[in-house]
């Protein structure tokens, strides 16, 4: 606590504030009060040698700071009081704040501007006062949305039996008051008395920051704000009102790995003129699966992967990496059990399969996006030859050692990425005669994420140099494609994925 220049200055401030309509916990506020110094007044005023008003024989101790006025505290309007602390918890508890699996809230409080405006006039109202105590740069008290969470903040967790936690489900507290407009209207035409811009320019909205910054005694002289304002503030009759209570849950990230076993289904949501190409996407059907037990709204539901596949393309072996960003979720809990149930649900749609579903951190998502081009990813392609393979054509597609290319930007994916000609590395390339047709060689190849693979094959009329096609100097077209494995050992594998060996 800051203490003010002697017994007789600060019981002249507490005299002042009460005179001007100032409730004690405000009086505390203008004493510079900190943490539990507001839980007990009596204790609080005594120690600075303050006289404390006597409680009447009906109100407990305890109940002090809570004492009802016969008006409305010309500073926080109401904020602190009994009455106004009850209104809030009683419309918590009137939530669904039950279905959030937490024992941890957090409490954030927005508050009208025109109690800005409220604590500007009591400085003002206290440099004519204690001019010689008062700055004209550092407010002289404690902020109202500090001193909210130092007060109210331990007040509803108790009443909600609950744990004050940052991380926990945050409990966002709307208040009004039916003067802020008429208040926001005087401001408007103070500022542009105070601040004004060139008549070309823009209409400046005054904002709680711009407040903060431009609105001290040192920018805006006390006689000019006092033409549109009372200073000190004056008491009013009626106090804030609740405008809205929302409940949010935190964000978590449910990440796996999946294994695509069609040739007909889309990466995303395949929307063309608006209209669906496809019904159904690898992101759709994971979300739908796994989004019901962690939250309620699916579209807000983030889905990101370690790359991604063509329609027509499966990816095989261990699957791709994938992370779902889910905010508001209910828990930040994921059994074994329910992971497993989950995973067998989307087995069933015979198009996708998953395994490893976790619960990951925050940091974690590195892995999916850092570094993605020095990844390699492992392919194996169906491709065929207008004649039969021979040993020369063979020798010529069996290169362990790689080699560079040059691509262009499929003409494909033009309509959604710039036309640029990026160098890819392949970093192996194997090759063999189908057994049952040789005009078809299978191909395993090895390459730096980003490779687009369809291209390295027949060169798309030469934008992808050198391809295939060039090393063996005949025409070859691809059939099929499978995604065999992706170079990112994450998440990590756990028990609940029912493919496990």
């Amino acid at each position: 606590m800051f203490l003010w220049h002697g017994k007789k200055i600060n019981q002249d401030l507490v005299d002042f504030l009460e005179d001007c309509g100032v409730c004690q916990i405000c009086q505390l506020r203008y004493l510079k009060a900190r943490g539990n110094e507001y839980q007990s007044i009596k204790e609080t005023f005594q120690k600075l040698n303050i006289k404390y008003e006597k409680l009447d024989d009906n109100c407990s101790e305890e109940s002090a700071m809570k004492k009802p006025r016969k008006d409305v505290c010309s500073t926080c309007l109401g904020l602190f009081s009994k009455e106004f602390q009850q209104c809030i918890i009683e419309a918590i508890l009137k939530t669904d704040i039950e279905k959030y699996d937490y024992r941890d809230v957090v409490v954030a409080i927005s508050l009208p501007m025109m109690l800005q405006i409220r604590q500007l006039s009591m400085w003002y109202g206290l440099l004519e006062r204690f001019s010689s105590f008062i700055d004209m740069e550092k407010a002289p008290d404690v902020p109202l949305k500090e001193a909210a969470k130092l007060i109210l903040n331990p007040i509803i967790c108790r009443e909600l039996h609950r744990n004050y936690e940052a991380n926990g489900v945050q409990i966002n507290v709307t208040l009004a008051h039916n003067k802020e407009l008429d208040e926001l209207v005087k401001l408007q035409k103070l500022h542009e008395r105070a601040f004004p811009r060139p008549p070309s320019s823009k209409r400046q909205d005054i904002s709680r920051g711009l407040i903060e910054k431009q609105y001290i005694p040192k920018r805006l002289k006390g006689e000019l704000f006092k033409q549109f304002f009372p200073v000190p503030p004056t008491v009013v009759a009626e106090p804030l009102n609740l405008k809205s209570i929302e409940l949010l849950g935190p964000t978590i990230f449910v990440a796996g790995r999946y294994c695509k076993l069609t040739r007909e289904l889309s990466h995303t949501p395949w929307i063309l003129n608006g209209h669906r190409v496809m019904k159904d996407s690898i992101e759709e059907i994971i979300i739908r699966n796994v989004t019901p037990l962690l939250c309620n709204d699916q579209s807000k539901v983030i889905f990101m992967s370690s790359g991604r596949e063509d329609v027509d393309v499966r990816c095989l072996g261990k699957g791709r990496p994938f992370v779902l960003e889910i905010s508001n979720a209910f828990t930040t809990k994921l059994s074994s059990a329910a992971a497993y149930r989950i995973e067998c649900d989307i087995d069933k749609s015979k198009k996708i399969s998953v395994r490893h579903l976790q619960i990951v951190k925050r940091e974690e998502l590195v892995h999916i996006k850092s570094g993605e081009e020095k990844k390699r990813k492992f392919y194996r392609a169906l491709c065929m030859l207008q004649e039969p393979a021979s040993s020369d054509i063979l020798e010529k597609l069996n290169l362990p050692q790689g080699f560079e290319i040059k691509q262009k930007t499929p003409i494909r994916v033009l309509h959604r990425r710039p036309l640029h000609t990026r160098p890819r590395m392949v970093y192996s390339l194997k090759a063999w005669v189908h057994k049952e047709n040789c005009k078809i060689l299978v191909l395993d190849i090895v390459s730096q994420a980003g490779t687009y693979i369809k291209e390295l094959v027949h060169g798309e009329f030469g934008r992808t140099v050198p391809s295939i096609a060039v090393l063996i100097d005949r025409p070859i077209d691809i059939v099929a494609l499978d995604v065999m494995a992706i170079d990112l050992d994450w998440p990590k594998p756990i028990k609940n994925s029912h493919f496990d060996e």
